[in-house]
């Protein structure tokens, strides 16, 4: 949100920089020089790809013979108090808003970013964990960690994935555990977490039943958890839920639970894993359905067969009960198939 007025700001200052330098006859090379910095430095801050650190600001602006707000040009309070060694009496003195100190923060030292954001929080203490993105990369870890716990009990947790990379691996379990014990969905923040520690939360959740947001994390998950969690919905012959699963699965174990939700429920129990499943699985079905009910059982799964299977259990079918069997599936039927099969038989 602050990004494009911050770019902005970067922009500003390299052109400046770079005009400066210019006007003493100084190459890249020398004022880096004069600083102790690599010439690459003050190139990305030419550029506007970087920004000097707050301490280099007075010694540019001594080496350019110009003031730190000459430099700085429309810079915020914030941060020429902060260039000249004043943000902690200005930030006593005056409110500081979001977009002011996400501007100043790349530009401070670790401490003054903490002391700083300390003051912004105790200003301003119903922050959005949206608005504190872009200020966390330069405050330390266990400032992050403290609000990740912090946010994780307020209403606000659905956002923490906006924080998360900066959240110490271990909290983040710990924030986790929370909330799968208080039956929230963890899906934003999976990405961080280990896959041992996924495992754990989708035990948690299979305990707990939660389906839903076991499916909502199943692409993190490993294989052998995902067979537990479909070998549990067979179990309780929940089918209509474990399709959700099926597209995660390995095709031997959709092979398994196909062929027992067939035998449990019949056609209409694998109906919805048809795509899921190979081609000798559906045939395999297909064939058991053909066998015990003849074609009135392939209707619905007729799209996920094979055409050329189809019109040979058709001939079987018109051989055996005439040609009114094949209605069922006839749309998926070769029609010059048929067309020979009705002359051959009926003309």
């Amino acid at each position: 949100m602050e990004q494009n007025r911050f770019q902005f700001n970067m922009d500003q200052i390299g052109r400046k920089i770079s005009a400066f330098r210019k006007e003493q006859n100084m190459t890249q090379m020398e004022l880096a020089d004069k600083l102790g910095i690599s010439f690459q430095a003050v190139s990305n801050w030419e550029r506007g790809n970087t920004m000097p650190d707050i301490s280099k600001l007075p010694e540019l602006a001594e080496i350019f013979h110009v003031t730190t707000d000459e430099l700085l040009g429309e810079a915020s309070g914030l941060v020429r108090s902060a260039a000249k060694g004043e943000m902690e009496q200005y930030m006593a003195e005056n409110p500081v808003t979001v977009e002011e100190f996400t501007q100043a923060a790349p530009l401070l030292p670790p401490d003054q970013a903490e002391a700083g954001f300390e003051k912004l929080t105790e200003q301003t203490p119903h922050l959005s964990l949206s608005d504190l993105e872009d200020i966390l990369p330069h405050i330390g870890r266990g400032v992050v960690d403290e609000l990740a716990l912090k946010y994780a009990d307020s209403p606000d947790w659905k956002d923490l994935d906006e924080i998360a990379p900066f959240v110490s691996g271990h909290v983040l379990e710990q924030i986790a555990e929370k909330l799968v014990a208080q039956g929230k969905n963890i899906e934003d923040i999976v990405p961080f977490l280990s896959a041992e520690c996924v495992t754990r939360m989708a035990l948690m959740y299979m305990e707990a039943s939660e389906w839903g947001k076991l499916e909502d994390i199943a692409p993190f998950l490993n294989r052998q958890v995902l067979e537990q969690i479909a070998d549990r919905l067979a179990e309780t012959e929940q089918y209509g839920r474990l399709e959700d699963f099926f597209p995660f699965l390995a095709d031997e174990t959709r092979a398994r639970l196909a062929q027992r939700a067939y035998e449990e429920k019949g056609i209409n129990g694998v109906e919805d894993f048809m795509p899921f499943l190979s081609g000798e699985m559906r045939q395999s079905i297909a064939q058991k359905e053909f066998d015990k009910n003849g074609l009135r059982g392939l209707e619905d799964i007729a799209p996920f067969l094979d055409r050329g299977y189809l019109n040979g259990l058709a001939k079987e079918a018109i051989e055996k009960d005439g040609i009114k069997a094949i209605s069922p599936i006839a749309p998926f039927l070769d029609r010059e198939m048929l067309t020979r099969l009705v002359r051959e038989k009926y003309l």
